[in-house]
């Protein structure tokens, strides 16, 4: 089968993507056996974490890497086969590159102003040398915050669809969702970017944080159950959307207000002074008693900046859900055949 252009080079791309993400494992699990056997040399001070969770932190992110090398791997040699189920698969890793790559590449951009309102410049530095590197950083993201979105309009086309549904497997039977409708790929990639994300929330549920929720600070038992609960939701919801279930729908349009809630909240008198005590007990517990140095991704800024972005893209979220609402109702019954009437007898 001749493969088309854009399949090669994104099969291309995704055994760099490998690579790097190999590169992050042997790096991340390299760090760990240095923190194993003494620590890093000129280690700066205060250091967040103790010896052993940074340790423990740096091997599970090498596994981290690991599988997701695996998973641009498998997707790889499933583009190269021209299998259907890895259209699904680049659109999720896509979706992922272009999200994030995209968040990076607009912090990277707003990073200068939003380090000087936290901290004084550094003595010697060159303001203008800093900006430069911050646009660089955030051009290298904007290039793979285009080619997410390339890649997403590509395996999106309607003869791109039809290339990889030559070789789907043929299936008779009704599609395995609640409604009997078919699911829309928008609706499966975003299912499979909640199940992709519920483990990060759990991640919270082994650390010695507290959680803040609506001005709420939580301690203890209390935090470990609010980090479960959030990645238990997320676990719940990609489930339901893989199934077509509308609540699940309808429980991402009500978690969106979380975001909004949260910020207007912080912008509060009595949210600023529990914002501020919330992370001086997390600042507290990375450096174990030590004086924390200051931090521009908890400042009230980047808390700010941070909620616009992730609205955005929830925003997104929402309108597809929205368009492809008619999937997640029942499927009308198909009307019986009509019987052939009993030859006549003679």
């Amino acid at each position: 089968m001749n493969r088309p252009l854009p399949v090669i080079l994104s099969a291309i791309l995704l055994g760099l993507l490998a690579a790097f993400q190999l590169l992050g494992a042997f790096s991340c699990a390299g760090g760990a056996l240095l923190f194993l056997h003494g620590g890093l040399p000129n280690q700066p001070s205060p250091t967040p974490f103790s010896t052993q969770y940074l340790t423990a932190m740096m091997f599970v992110l090498a596994l981290f890497f690991v599988a997701l090398a695996v998973w641009s791997i498998v997707t790889l040699v499933g583009l190269i086969r021209m299998r259907y189920w890895a259209r699904y698969s680049v659109l999720v890793i896509a979706g992922c590159v272009a999200f994030f790559a995209g968040t990076g590449s607009l912090f990277s951009f707003a990073m200068p102003f939003l380090a000087s309102s936290i901290a004084p410049p550094t003595p010697g530095a060159s303001p203008a040398l800093m900006h430069g590197v911050f646009f660089v950083v955030g051009a290298f993201y904007a290039l793979f915050a285009a080619v997410g979105i390339a890649l997403l309009v590509y395996f999106n086309l309607a003869g791109t669809r039809q290339l990889f549904q030559q070789n789907a497997p043929v299936n008779l039977a009704p599609p395995n969702t609640i409604t009997g409708r078919p699911r829309p790929t928008a609706v499966t990639v975003i299912s499979w970017f909640y199940l992709i994300s519920a483990p990060f929330c759990l991640i919270y549920f082994s650390l010695p944080f507290p959680a803040f929720l609506f001005g709420f600070i939580f301690y203890g038992l209390a935090a470990h159950l609010v980090y479960a609960l959030f990645g238990v939701l997320t676990f719940t919801i990609g489930y339901g959307l893989l199934r077509l279930h509308n609540s699940a729908r309808i429980a991402v349009f009500v978690m969106f207000f979380i975001c909004p809630i949260q910020m207007l909240v912080v912008l509060t008198p009595w949210g600023s002074h529990h914002f501020h005590l919330y992370m001086s007990t997390l600042n507290a517990r990375m450096y174990a008693g030590q004086p924390a140095p200051p931090n521009f991704f908890f400042s009230t800024g980047a808390i700010i900046f941070f909620t616009f972005i992730g609205m955005a893209g929830y925003g997104v979220v929402l309108w597809l859900l929205h368009r492809h609402r008619e999937a997640f109702t029942p499927a009308p019954l198909v009307p019986p055949l009509p019987m052939d009437p009993d030859p006549l007898a003679g």
